[in-house]
């Protein structure tokens, strides 16, 4: 156990502890969208498009930014100003009171997240050993995962301590509780920036930084990997996010689950299931390193079961059916992103990781996060009805699926071994 938590660089744990706050303040609006629906007067689409698409358009937008800045300046406290960012952002989504504030804040959210994993991915991949690297970005991979259970889960035991309306010193009116959880989320961000400005980065405090190095011909000579890898990573991301923004609406809908025991149920199966899968990808990833495998066959494998589990949770009548679903579908979803994580830190030089991992993450939220949610509140609000959620669920994963495989099966093996730092082709 000890081996499988400890990473070999300390400094994994900060990241993973900012990882987790910022899926906590992604995911406060998912287990609080049936009140946010409520309250602002949306349908299932514009909730959608403002959970999804608006957090998306700006994460996209400064992740084409922010790959430059990584490669470039301090990256804890490059992290650390994102979080000052979101932090405002989640004090906005609280005081919103119309669609179009919501959408801003969503915007301010993605714009300040977009730098965290792009620099914390190159941290780690600099300061693990080459044949650990997958199991520090499982490390911090399950930071996300803790995040999202946290929102969900403690999110949800607050909203059943809470009454609907919350008397707040100093306002003249009371305050729906939803609104005080994103105001709560703030708090724990304020600490985390101030070890983050404590921390060193090797690359620019040492004696000798890293030289930059062109990333554009390094990419051209390696365009089908990184096609592969992309479009792989799509796939999974975008069956992750759906399932993530709509897993409790559904459980509420199917089986009339209070919203705070959906909340709980699903945010404490994903926080046992996914850490479980995230490592066990890690390993995996690393003992086929060793061996020069490729990572191509964790994906597949993970892409052939995604859609009968998906299928079972989406449609089973039965409650207990449907949760154990839920966790073996999370479980290899884990699998799944830390390989390609992983996988793309370990085929990139380090000179160059923040200009490729920004784009990439702009790429699979893009689609995954900003294209996912919407599209499944769309295919519920004008083909399959309010109560074919599921059915609407299933086709979005069917799709992502498809999508995956079509471009694995034929691909090259994207990962072969560990590369060096040096700007040249993989061995």
């Amino acid at each position: 156990m000890r081996s499988l938590l400890a990473p070999a660089w300390p400094g994994v744990w900060l990241l993973a502890g900012a990882h987790l706050l910022a899926f906590a303040d992604r995911f406060i609006a998912a287990l609080v969208a049936p009140a946010i629906k409520a309250d602002l007067a949306l349908s299932d689409f514009a909730l959608g498009l403002a959970q999804g698409t608006a957090f998306v358009a700006a994460y996209a937008a400064a992740s084409l930014m922010a790959g430059s800045l990584v490669d470039r300046v301090h990256r804890p406290r490059l992290i650390a100003a994102g979080i000052l960012v979101w932090s405002l952002a989640s004090l906005s989504s609280g005081l919103a009171t119309d669609f179009g504030a919501f959408v801003l804040a969503r915007a301010g959210l993605g714009l300040g997240q977009a730098v965290l994993t792009p620099a914390a991915l190159a941290l780690i991949a600099a300061r693990q050993p080459r044949d650990r690297i997958g199991h520090g970005v499982a490390l911090y991979t399950a930071g996300a995962v803790l995040g999202r259970g946290t929102a969900l889960g403690l999110g949800g035991g607050l909203l059943a301590l809470l009454p609907a309306l919350v008397s707040v010193p100093g306002l003249p009116a009371s305050v729906a509780a939803w609104r005080v959880l994103f105001v709560l989320s703030v708090v724990p961000n304020l600490v985390l920036m101030a070890l983050l400005l404590r921390m060193r980065d090797p690359s620019r405090d040492g004696p000798r930084p890293i030289r930059r190095a062109r990333v554009w011909p390094w990419l051209a000579r390696h365009a089908g990997r990184y096609a592969a890898i992309m479009v792989a990573g799509i796939a999974v991301t975008l069956v992750v996010q759906t399932t993530n923004a709509w897993a409790v609406t559904l459980l509420v809908r199917r089986f009339g689950l209070p919203l705070s025991s959906a909340g709980m149920l699903v945010g404490s199966v994903m926080t046992l299931a996914a850490p479980l899968g995230q490592f066990t990808g890690g390993r995996l990833l690393d003992r086929g390193i060793k061996a020069g495998l490729p990572g191509r066959r964790l994906l597949l494998c993970v892409l052939v079961g995604t859609l009968p589990l998906s299928g079972i949770l989406c449609l089973a009548e039965d409650l207990a059916l449907a949760t154990a679903a839920l966790g073996a579908l999370v479980f290899g979803l884990g699998i799944g992103s830390v390989t390609t994580l992983a996988g793309l830190q370990i085929m990139t030089p380090h000179a160059l990781r923040g200009r490729v991992t920004a784009p990439f993450m702009a790429g699979i939220t893009l689609a995954g996060f900003g294209l996912g949610p919407p599209l499944v509140g769309l295919l519920a609000d004008r083909v399959f009805g309010e109560a074919g959620l599921g059915a609407a669920l299933l086709t979005a994963t069917a799709l992502a699926c498809a999508l995956g495989l079509v471009a694995l099966l034929p691909a090259p093996h994207y990962v072969r071994g560990p590369t060096t730092g040096q700007v040249r082709p993989p061995r």
